[in-house]
This record gives structure tokens, sequence and C-alpha cells, in this order.
């Protein structure tokens, strides 16, 4: 599933964020393999009322069957699906199969920026490195610690609904699978050591050389570091590092939401800008 979103980027998902979602068993609800005997042609999960499908542009069969099974699967009063700009073989599966687009709907976007030597300015004592041998545990805590929900910097009228008992999901279990996930390399993984030897901020970047591109999924600083220009250097770091590698872009797979403001509002201070990418369709049932 990765190779394919690498052979078709930038039309779907990178293989970066592929791969940890499948890492941390946050992909899909339901998931199925579309294969024609040459390996994975395409493939469709449905949570909820949500469709995801991709498909190789040069089987266009597969994503017709994904599309039909979709519409026999789901149960959802409505479903809705991303059609990435420039992927027809998926547009003409989905508007064969009842899909039409979504009035009145933004169009689904991402966050880039390029690669470029510069790299991060951090405050005094603090340093960007990649995560240790042995440092597993630190490196599953900082995490966690980062993406607490309560802690979130969400917005007000937001915050009373978020449960101050609620705990990230992440474990070592799953930080074990996104180490062995295609992809991954620990030089790439980075953490903010503090000045007290503690890790103030994580975030992995997804380095993939068939795309030139690397999505750094996930990002996240612990509460009592933030607001110090932590997550804008660990931006800045990656963008060095693509650099270094022979790359040319940085993405990041959200884009501004009035719901949760903050982390499209520092990617933007650091340098990325919103790209539309696709449009949203929808089939009622």
């Amino acid at each position: 599933m990765q190779q394919l979103a690498s052979r078709i980027w930038p039309h779907g998902p990178h293989a970066g964020g592929v791969g940890w979602e499948a890492a941390i068993d946050q992909l899909t609800g339901e998931l199925v393999l579309a294969d024609d005997g040459d390996g994975v042609a395409g493939w469709a999960g449905i949570t909820g009322g949500e469709l995801i499908l991709q498909a190789d542009p040069a089987r266009p069969e597969a994503a017709r069957m994904l599309a039909e099974w979709a519409t026999k699967t789901a149960i959802a009063a409505q479903l809705t699906v991303t059609v990435f700009d420039g992927d027809e073989a998926v547009g003409a599966a989905v508007t064969a199969a009842g899909f039409t687009r979504l009035p009145g709907a933004e169009p689904v976007a991402g966050m880039f920026r390029a690669a470029s030597p510069a790299g991060a300015v951090l405050p005094a004592g603090y340093r960007i490195r990649g995560v240790r041998a042995g440092e597993a545990a630190a490196r599953v805590e900082v995490h966690r610690a980062a993406w607490r929900p309560a802690t979130l910097p969400w917005p007000a009228s937001v915050l009373p609904t978020v449960s101050p008992e609620a705990t990230s999901r992440f474990t070592m279990s799953h930080y074990e699978q996104v180490r062995n996930t295609w992809l991954y390399d620990q030089d790439l993984d980075l953490v903010v050591e503090a000045p007290d030897g503690t890790l103030a901020a994580c975030c992995i970047a997804w380095w993939d050389p068939a795309a030139g591109c690397a999505e750094i999924e996930p990002l996240g600083v612990v509460p009592e570091h933030r607001r110090r220009g932590l997550a804008t250097a660990m931006c800045w770091e990656v963008g060095a590092r693509v650099a270094a590698l022979g790359g040319n872009q940085v993405f990041i797979n959200t884009s501004p939401r009035p719901d949760y403001p903050a982390p499209a509002q520092t990617y933007l201070a650091a340098g990325l800008e919103v790209v539309g990418r696709g449009q949203l369709y929808r089939q009622a049932r």
C-alpha cells in the first residue's frame, strides 16, 4: 500500500502517512485490497461515512471494483470520498458508482514548503537530534505527553468537550510497529532535547526518495515547552535534512481548521503554504 502511494504521489496520500496510520492501527475501520496478480493494484477502507480509495492509474479496473465494493458494504446514510487532483481513475470510478462532487465543500488541502539548507533556530540550551538506541521508552513518553488530549491547544469553545482523563493511545507496541514500517529512518525520527536532558518535542519525517518529498507525521511538543518555537524549528530541521538527501519538498497532511487552528498557524509560521489537493465527493444512500 505504501509503495502504491509512492508511485501515484502527489495524486493521493503520502506513503509515510499511510505507513504511520497503519502502524498505529488508525488507518480505517474496514479495509480491502485489490490484487490482480501483480501486487497491490488498489485499496479501500471505510470508517463511518468516510471512504478512502486509492488505485494504480494504470489499472483502472481496480478503482472500479473498489468503488463497487464500497457501495455494497457501507451502511452509513451518506458516504464521502476524496478524489485527488489528477487521479482520473478514481474520479471516473466513484462517478460511475453514483458519487457527485459535494456542493460548497472546501477543497481538500495539505501544507508544503520547499526543502532548504537553512536549519533550525532553537532557544538556548535546546538541540534537535535523531532518537538514540535504547531511548524507546523516553521516545514513547514524549509523544504521549505531547499528545495528551486535554493539554492540546484547543479553542476555548472546544476544550470543555475534551475529557481531562483522556490519554494518548500511543504505546510501545505502536512504536515498535512504526520502527518496522517501510520508509522509517531512525535519523529522521527527531527529538528536541531540553537543557535538562529531557525530551521536549518529537516528530518523524517520512522521506520518500521516489517522490522527492518527506511527510512530517506526527509532530508534537510537550506542554511545558510550548511557545518557544520548537515546532517551527523542527519543520526547518526536516527541510534541511531533506535538502541534504536531495529532496525538494516537505509536506504536512493538514490545513487550517476553525475547530483546531493552532497547528496550521504554527506551520504557516514555519514557511509552509496551503495547497489544494483534491475535492470531496458524496454518495447519498
